[in-house]
């Protein structure tokens, strides 16, 4: 499951980063961009710290 997590966040960051998504928000750029930077920070730090309490008794 811990695999599967890191593959759904890569083609998520992939999605949200690349050049059809962006181009939607070409006014409100820089505010695009510093909100889903912003959120996927955050996506990666709850998997990281989640992930990491169920594999402490293995």
């Amino acid at each position: 499951m811990k695999r599967d997590i890191w593959i759904f966040l890569f083609i998520v960051g992939f999605v949200l980063f690349n050049w059809p998504v962006i181009s939607i928000f070409k006014y409100d750029l820089s505010k695009y961009l510093f909100l889903v930077w912003i959120i996927f920070i955050v996506l990666i730090f709850s998997v990281t710290r989640y992930s990491g309490k169920g594999n402490k008794g293995e």
